[in-house]
């Protein structure tokens, strides 16, 4: 197996002692004779071929036999190809829905108006854009709420207000 650091420090070494003095080209002979040396007893105690179900956790197993099924099934490509295509629908529908319902009489600059119309025309402009948008915009929101659960967890009351003690 080749090692790139090591070939290159080895071509260094041997540039170097090409126009470097005698006595340091001693030096970088040694160097490169101890270089190749330590090379030679790295190659010849590799480590043996470790059984992989052994040393990696199970979640990494899981990880590569999902890599594997997704390179070598075409069933499922296909039902990516399906999600994907019943994602950009489900988005254009959402976009379609949420303009019927906007405002209708809201003036040019209306936030959710523009909001809207921008949605349109992305529709219309590229679905594949929407559909990544939307999941976006999708994901945000669910941090959003999320966060707001987090904010306040449940049970747990304000302080109440330090008053004068009786007494």
């Amino acid at each position: 197996m080749s090692d790139p650091v090591h070939d290159h420090y080895a071509q260094a070494l041997r540039r170097r002692m090409l126009t470097a003095p005698e006595a340091v080209q001693r030096v970088l002979q040694n160097r490169l004779q101890r270089a190749m040396a330590g090379r030679a007893e790295a190659a010849a105690s590799a480590a043996p071929v470790v059984d992989v179900k052994k040393t990696v956790s199970p979640l990494a197993r899981l990880n590569q036999s999902l890599a594997a099924a997704t390179q070598a099934g075409p069933d499922l490509r296909s039902a990516m190809r399906f999600q994907e295509t019943w994602s950009r629908i489900c988005a254009e529908d959402d976009v379609t829905e949420a303009v019927q319902r906007g405002p209708e009489n809201a003036g040019p600059l209306n936030s959710h108006r523009l909001v809207l119309r921008t949605l349109g025309i992305m529709r219309d402009l590229s679905p594949d854009y929407l559909r990544r948008f939307m999941t976006h915009a999708d994901t945000l929101l669910w941090l959003e709420q999320a966060h707001g659960r987090l904010k306040e967890p449940p049970g747990k009351t304000k302080p109440a207000k330090a008053g004068r003690v009786k007494r």
